[in-house]
């Protein structure tokens, strides 16, 4: 018997071993005819991986191309849930970088592209910082009545955030509405951080979000609108000249006795040391107010613009 199968096997062999090399060849054809290799993008959103905890991360791109070669039967149920397109900051730094997009890819797709190949990640630390709660008083009280005290539950408060949006808060302010009252009242005011420019910085968390403001209104004062005359003291370092002051604002409302009123034609800011000062500055500053006089808001802003000694003065 097996030597009967032997010689079946052996009867024609080089022809056989010829069918089935032919039979292959045409399989693959086939194959390759019917289930051919081609290429196609997927749109795929972009991730990240072990970002480091106490910073904001923000990419340059949500989302990547990736151009993959594979059988066309794959991509028949294929979508871009089936790939994973990510950028790895086990390694980051703080600032702004460009971070290599890896890839993962079902079985059976080879990658032939990723647009882009880098993406700009920044790296933004966390940070709190603490502000003075300035108060601004607003509106005007009822006739025959005028601010006396403006007291508040916190003077400093805390402001968090991306250490870039930080450095762009030069103030934190709220504003406290008079609305014609003619009583002493309370209200709750609202914090916002500000700018140089006293445009408000989003993407920051005041600390309390707001403050209590009582405010005590006095009777029987008179009102009167008075100069104001910014106080400088010290000497320029050598080489500098100070060449011009500016207050904002320039007159003020001043409340007070009758007599107390009538003898006060300016009211001067507290002094203001030139020895500290290098280059052209704003400097907020208190009013100096004799005795039982009032204004509504008791801090002014002076600008002291500042040249070198060898300098040509601006024109004005």
């Amino acid at each position: 018997m097996i030597g009967r199968l032997q010689n079946l096997v052996r009867r024609n062999l080089a022809a056989k071993i010829l069918c089935f090399l032919v039979a292959l060849v045409l399989w693959g054809y086939v194959m390759n005819d019917q289930n051919p290799s081609i290429e196609g993008t997927f749109s795929v959103p972009l991730t990240i991986m072990n970002a480091p905890e106490g910073y904001k991360v923000s990419q340059e791109t949500g989302a990547v191309k990736l151009k993959v070669r594979g059988p066309r039967s794959m991509f028949v149920n294929a979508t871009e849930d089936d790939f994973d397109a990510y950028v790895d900051l086990d390694s980051a730094s703080d600032g702004r970088k460009a971070y290599r997009v890896h890839t993962n890819m079902p079985q059976g797709f080879e990658l032939v592209e990723v647009q882009p190949e880098t993406v700009e990640v920044t790296l933004d630390k966390i940070e709190s910082r603490q502000f003075k709660a300035e108060l601004i008083v607003t509106g005007a009280t009822a006739p025959g009545t005028t601010v006396a005290r403006v007291t508040q539950t916190a003077s400093v408060v805390s402001v968090e955030g991306p250490k870039s949006l930080l450095d762009e808060v030069s103030r934190v302010i709220g504003y406290v509405g008079l609305s014609g009252n003619g009583t002493d009242f309370t209200l709750q005011v609202p914090l916002t951080p500000i700018n140089a420019d006293g445009r408000e910085v989003s993407g920051v968390t005041v600390r309390p979000s707001s403050v209590q403001a009582d405010v005590q209104l006095a009777r029987g004062l008179t009102k009167k609108v008075v100069n104001i005359k910014a106080v400088t003291v010290g000497e320029m370092h050598r080489g500098l000249v100070l060449s011009g002051v500016k207050v904002d604002p320039v007159k003020i409302e001043i409340a007070g006795p009758e007599e107390t009123l009538a003898q006060i034609t300016s009211v001067d800011t507290e002094p203001v040391n030139l020895a500290d000062l290098g280059k052209s500055t704003s400097r907020k500053v208190q009013l100096k107010l004799p005795e039982g006089v009032t204004v509504t808001n008791k801090e002014v802003t002076v600008y002291l613009e500042i040249r070198k000694a060898d300098e040509p003065e601006k024109s004005q």
